[in-house]
């Protein structure tokens, strides 16, 4: 590789600061292939530039051609850049210009995986390994650019484990990742064991048959893994091939899931348009922005070249209402990111929080709890934090009714999006126009009872009758269903508010509690598939209930309606 400088092959740098800590870290050559990219690749570079790795230690390699995006200019924005920083050891991007935008014999998708491609990146890793080799490089990094590495201790990470192939477990947001659990004549196979790897069930290094990017390649050994096809048998496909070669050197490939790492697109129909990699770039977007600490951003020069955001609208609602508690701002960023990715406009609702409430508080408000509740699973009354739920909703349903609003979708701060989740909702919402569906609430995440009896509505694919259910992670609800669940005054016999919706319903297992709700009348569905989910599961790292950690209460007062 010719140094970005110099435009000379020359050995890696010795720095006073890399004396001073002692032994230098590996030095690692990341290959890079990159077609139609342009929007992955502004957030790609970013990621790259944030990995805590000596950029001194670490030489970049880029080919690109056939592309009928904006992806030569920026790549050649970013080398531009690196190369007045000066960071890295050296950089080489080499780009064949299109037009032709496609090789002959492609066909009319850009997206489209031909024999001719496959040939072309085989031959170009091949001629980034001689060149790692001929570099004196201690590692090869494979990376596709549109794996986003968005742990920044990765590399470093990898590398301290000193295996001869090892990639990090990417996440798409569904069941699909960088890895294959099982292959059989050269085909994908789901195992069980990959299940229990994706879902961070099994934590640690495991071997796998295949991965497919992200690879980190030792090769510093005097024999390693090329993409000779020394059998005809084998596909002509990459990593197959590159897989192949590894079991015949017996060296193994470990896919490590002991740290989150970060994401991959899935992959799209041979026929498929651009369009439809951008539509999972969004997935990925939301990951993000659901978990980590910030969402993915742009280098600064970058920016121009990723697509706008759609406008901000309430997605066919009059009301997009988000509960927050105030002492909860972390929760609130990753939602205000998440609706913005979304292109959802919504109203703040500052929670009621329990942890402030004092037993003169309810009684002040004349709030009482049912006489028969107690929790069916630990025996107990209510939560201050049950309560302070329960008022969070309400003064929803009375701004719904104060203000006129038809219709509302109402969102907790710990909710999970599925993916495609604004068309999914639109289209769940056309369907039960088409069928004129006379309705009140509809949930669009909660947990279904283990012996649910839910048929779905006639005529319907997406909407099913709902049975006794928890949770209200998010739900549509309607002027009249508002109305309904005030109108059952339920601050005088006051429940959690997810047992409270099944009462009213009239689904509920409980049939003393029940009577005390004469009116059963609310007109309840749920979404089929559920498109929200929590954020985090009871057993997972990272679960924190404001509801379930608070103190007990003891209600026994009068009732004032004071919201």
């Amino acid at each position: 590789i010719l140094c970005q400088k110099s435009g000379h092959l020359v050995p890696p740098q010795v720095s006073d600061e890399d004396v001073n800590n002692g032994l230098l870290e590996p030095t690692v050559f990341i290959a890079i292939l990159a077609r139609n990219k342009a929007h992955t690749l502004p957030y790609f570079f970013t990621l790259i530039d944030e990995l805590d790795y000596p950029k001194n230690r670490i030489a970049i390699w880029i080919k690109s051609d056939h592309n009928e995006d904006a992806t030569p200019d920026i790549l050649r924005a970013w080398e531009k850049e690196v190369g007045e920083w000066g960071k890295y050891h050296s950089v080489s991007v080499q780009i064949t210009d299109s037009p032709p935008f496609k090789q002959d014999d492609q066909g009319e998708s850009p997206v489209t995986w031909t024999p001719k491609r496959f040939r072309l990146i085989i031959r170009l890793k091949e001629e980034a390994i001689r060149l790692a080799r001929k570099f004196w490089a201690d590692y090869i990094w494979f990376l596709d650019a549109d794996a986003l590495i968005v742990n920044n201790q990765t590399l470093k990470h990898l590398v301290s484990k000193e295996k001869p192939l090892v990639a990090p477990m990417l996440l798409s947001g569904g069941m699909y990742s960088n890895f294959w659990g099982g292959m059989e004549n050269y085909y994908y196979v789901r195992t069980e064991e990959y299940k229990e790897i994706l879902e961070y069930k099994k934590i640690g290094c495991f071997p796998v048959p295949l991965i497919n990017t992200a690879v980190l390649m030792d090769i510093r050994r005097r024999d390693i893994p090329t993409f000779e096809r020394f059998n005809e048998s084998i596909p002509e496909d990459d990593m197959i091939l590159f897989a192949e070669n590894s079991r015949r050197l017996n060296m193994t490939m470990e896919i490590c899931n002991d740290l989150e790492y970060g994401y991959i697109t899935a992959p799209i129909e041979d026929t498929s348009t651009l369009q439809r990699d951008y539509d999972q770039v969004a997935i990925l977007r939301t990951e993000v922005a659901s978990y980590w600490a910030k969402p993915l951003e742009s280098l600064p020069y970058l920016k121009k070249f990723l697509p706008k955001d759609n406008r901000p609208s309430t997605i066919g609602f009059d009301k997009v209402y988000l509960i927050n508690l105030q002492r909860r701002p972390d929760r609130l960023m990753k939602m205000h990111n998440v609706l913005q990715i979304l292109g959802i406009e919504y109203e703040l609702v500052d929670a009621v929080d329990g942890s402030e409430l004092k037993p003169e508080d309810l009684d002040r408000m004349g709030i009482k709890q049912l006489p028969e509740y107690r929790d069916p699973y630990s025996d107990r009354p209510m939560k201050f934090g049950e309560i302070g739920c329960f008022l969070s909703h309400f003064k929803i349903w009375k701004m719904m009714v104060k203000n006129h609003v038809n219709t509302a979708l109402i969102l907790e701060d710990d909710i999970h999006f599925e993916p495609y989740f604004v068309y999914q909702i639109q289209r769940l919402f056309e369907e039960a126009a088409k069928l004129f569906l006379d309705w009140d609430l509809m949930y669009l995440g909660r947990k279904r009872s283990a012996n649910a009896n839910e048929p779905f509505v006639e005529g319907s694919k997406y909407i099913v009758h709902v049975d006794y259910s928890y949770w209200t992670l998010g739900y549509a609800l309607t002027l009249r269903g508002a109305k309904k669940l005030l109108d059952a005054k339920p601050l005088e016999r006051l429940v959690p508010v997810d047992e409270y919706f099944p009462i009213m319903f009239d689904r509920h297992n409980n049939a003393s509690w029940m009577k005390s709700f004469e009116t059963r009348d609310l007109k309840a569905f749920s979404a089929e598939p559920l498109l929200l989910y929590p954020t985090h599961y009871t057993s997972e790292p990272g679960y924190i209930s404001d509801t379930e950690k608070s103190p007990i209460s003891i209600l026994n007062c009068t009732i004032k309606d004071e919201l």
